[in-house]
């Protein structure tokens, strides 16, 4: 073992008092939340034991040297892998180096792991095979997302902050008071403090507390530290300051097509849930009106003749669903119950490749997405042709003919029925693996033109791989603006379509749109719902702050909605707030933002009532899902705070 890493109590962390892992990225943001997580052994000192993962800050020194046939991980501010030392190809075990030399970086850390068998569930295993240099991932402290600061401290030499707020909340005043607690100031360094310049006054045992004015929308706070020998540590926050919504919130309740049918077969059943809902306090209905297999779950449909969901072949896990024009039901139990009704649809999802059920994709093949994937070993294929095809079949959204079609079904929904709105879920790409066709190609290759561009290697000059990791190619961020003014054109289209229906029938049917809150992974799916005007700011700390072109955020589409909820499926409070506050800050507050909650994950009366609390104070409202989650008991203790 080399010298640098020997067994070493150091600063060491007394890990039997502390439940510590590191969490890897999630394999698809667009499925999951969660990535897999593995338990770190010690902080700062090498236990002696056959196996280990280690967290090592600057407080160890300021490099480390990796053992011989060790993996390491280092990682950077913001919790972004920087590099992976012996990194897995697929399918194959590293190619096994060392020892090496790894800078601590400044604001970061690096895990180091040792183990005498290379096997599924090491430590070696899980390092080599799970993190990929781009990836943002997580500490946790007993199940809580924390940072390394969180789980090491400071060894006593290093001056630090602790801030009591996290990096990113919404205050609904225009005033917030930031609190913490300075350590490692040698005796005689008392420590200076300014909160955005302002002096703040610290006390003998280094708390302190200080009140700082707001503008309404984002506030970015700097927190520093000086001491006499002018050693200095800093912090930032980002802070959206919004007002306290006067208006009465809505209450949105979440019906999923496939989730919800086998327990809807009559007009009796939905009448029982309706009536259910509105007695819980619930004000609109979401219903998922076109499933992500394509078929629909209305009958009224001259212009897309969609199948309906009636003729789903069975496959052995749901019960046949009968010919019922389940929208139409909707319609009349809720609005004579005062519900509204919206009605969602998976736009741009054509099938479940996971149980092989198209509606119509079988039948426009040429629809399909073509996808680059690591897996197909450099082809470009059709996403079902691929060695990775995933779960949801997805349309190119940039094809004529499925934009038409989309429109077609949104327009024989408004103008066929009653809606009080509509809902666009999965309007956009699948993930960052699509659409590689010739015609998305000749259209991105026009669009590089109109800026003075050219495409000389497709697609390499966008993204190539070195094994399973992606390599951004020097068009990479053209790329991420193009696709999002696919998608924010497209949604342009279907606003001005529901004004247009609006004004010839004096009706008020509303656009929205279901997205994933994590905004700063969202990019990868071409989908940019925030407004035209964010400004990117690293202390933000989003997973690739160069995405944020001027191109780029001219995409914001925002402003072509009535409302927008995003889904803040997050495992803590902490999370599922922070993910509001990253709301309220892309959005700008310009439409009204509801927190989407999943119910499955927060399934106690306790933890339900803080989160429902928390989102109807900082953002405009709740969607809950899934109808098919809910525990009626729970779900009315909640929602009227018993």
């Amino acid at each position: 073992m080399n010298e640098s890493i020997k067994p070493h109590k150091g600063s060491e962390v007394d890990m039997l008092a502390i439940h510590a892992e590191v969490e890897a990225a999630p394999e698809d943001i667009t499925i999951t939340l969660e990535g897999p997580r593995h338990a770190i052994t010690a902080i700062n000192a090498i236990p002696e034991a056959e196996e280990w993962l280690i967290l090592f800050t600057s407080a160890w020194r300021e490099s480390v040297t990796v053992p011989e046939n060790g993996v390491a991980v280092q990682v950077g501010a913001g919790s972004l892998v920087l590099r992976v030392v012996d990194e897995a190809p697929v399918g194959f075990a590293p190619a096994w180096s060392g020892p090496t030399m790894l800078d601590i970086p400044e604001g970061g850390y690096v895990l180091v792991a040792l183990d005498p068998l290379y096997a599924p569930e090491s430590s070696r295993f899980f390092l080599s095979t799970c993190f990929r240099k781009g990836d943002r991932i997580k500490l946790r402290k007993d199940d809580a997302v924390t940072n390394h600061h969180g789980l090491a401290g400071a060894a006593d030499h290093e001056i630090s902050i602790s801030l009591n707020q996290p990096s990113v909340y919404t205050e609904t005043q225009t005033v917030t008071t930031i609190t913490g607690h300075v350590s490692g100031a040698n005796v005689g360094e008392f420590p200076a403090l300014t909160v955005n310049g302002e002096a703040a006054v610290v006390d003998e045992q280094g708390t302190f507390a200080h009140k700082l004015e707001l503008a309404l929308g984002v506030n970015f706070v700097d927190v520093e530290v000086k001491t006499e020998n002018e050693t200095s540590v800093a912090r930032s926050l980002a802070v959206f300051s919004k007002s306290r919504t006067e208006k009465k919130q809505r209450i949105i309740l979440w019906v999923d097509q496939r989730a919800n049918s086998g327990k809807l077969q009559t007009a009796g059943a939905v009448r029982e849930l309706l009536e259910r809902a509105k007695q819980a306090g619930v004000t609109d209905i979401a219903l998922d009106v076109k499933g992500v297999e394509g078929y629909v779950s209305y009958l009224k449909n001259p212009l897309t003749s969609r199948p309906h969901m009636s003729e789903l072949v069975n496959d052995g896990q749901g019960i046949p669903y009968p010919k019922l024009d389940l929208l139409q039901i909707f319609i009349e139990e809720g609005h004579r119950l005062g519900l509204a009704i919206h009605a969602s649809m998976n736009v741009f999802a054509e099938g479940s490749i996971v149980r092989g059920q198209y509606a119509i994709l079988n039948e426009h093949s040429e629809w399909e997405e073509m996808v680059y994937k690591h897996q197909d070993e450099g082809a470009i294929n059709r996403q079902r042709d691929s060695s990775a095809p995933g779960l949801v079949a997805f349309a190119n959204p940039l094809n004529e003919k499925v934009r038409e079609h989309q429109l077609a079904a949104f327009r024989e929904v408004i103008s066929g029925y009653q809606v009080d709105g509509i809902i666009l879920d999965r309007g956009r790409y699948d993930n960052a693996t699509a659409d590689f066709s010739p015609l998305t190609r000749s259209r991105f290759e026009a669009y590089l033109a109109e800026r003075g561009k050219r495409l000389h290697r497709w697609p390499e000059d966008i993204l190539e791989y070195e094994g399973n990791t992606r390599i951004d190619g020097p068009l990479i961020l053209d790329w991420w603006a193009f696709r999002a003014g696919v998608i924010t054109a497209f949604v342009a289209e279907a606003k001005e379509m529901v004004d247009d229906h609006n004004r010839q029938r004096g009706s008020e049917v509303l656009l929205s749109a279901y997205v994933g809150s994590w905004f700063d992974a969202y990019y990868v799916n071409g989908a940019n719902w925030a407004s035209p005007d964010f400004q990117y700011d690293s202390r933000l700390q989003f997973q690739e702050g160069s995405v944020y072109t001027k191109d780029y955020r001219g995409t914001g589409y925002v402003r072509h909605l009535d409302l927008l909820m995003i889904g803040t499926y997050q495992d803590t409070l902490a999370e599922v707030e922070k993910y509001m506050a990253v709301g309220n800050i892309a959005t700008g507050g310009e439409v009204p933002l509801y927190a989407g909650i999943s119910l499955n994950q927060m399934n106690s009366a306790e933890l339900q009532r803080e989160v429902f609390r928390s989102a109807l104070r900082y953002t405009d409202g709740l969607m809950l899902f899934d109808a098919s989650h809910v525990d009626w008991d729970t779900l009315n203790r909640s929602l009227k705070r018993e």
